[in-house]
């Protein structure tokens, strides 16, 4: 009696080789712009935590943020980018950004980051 062969051949274990570390490459480049958001989110509160319960105008606002931005070396938004402005008499800080990462040769992910809108509250 015949038996058939089992197990893997190579062009299958070829492919999956390809996919995995096409999937790992696109994690270990894209991971980094999640963990700079995760830390610009905790910079933003804790900038919040700060303003809480005091007059907050613009400009004191965006000294609070940078300052902020410097002790906890935030390098995924300048805070030039982050816009404060005032809607309906409450101060709100728009830190939507997107970021540019080059995976493989000329493929790039852009990771958008929209709706971080923050009010300060007064």
């Amino acid at each position: 009696m015949r038996r058939s062969q089992r197990g893997m051949g190579v062009f299958s274990l070829f492919f999956l080789l390809v996919i995995f570390s096409l999937v790992g490459t696109v994690i270990f480049r894209v991971a980094p712009v999640y963990v700079d958001d995760w830390s610009l989110n905790r910079v933003i509160k804790g900038a919040l935590e700060d303003l809480a319960g005091k007059e907050a105008s613009p400009y004191k606002v965006k000294s609070t943020l940078s300052r902020h931005f410097i002790t906890n070396r935030v390098e995924a938004v300048s805070i030039k980018d982050v816009k404060i402005e005032i809607v309906d008499e409450q101060v709100v800080i728009d830190a939507s950004y997107e970021k540019r990462v080059p995976l493989l040769f000329n493929i790039d992910a852009v990771v958008v980051f929209a709706d971080k809108r923050y009010p300060v509250e007064r």
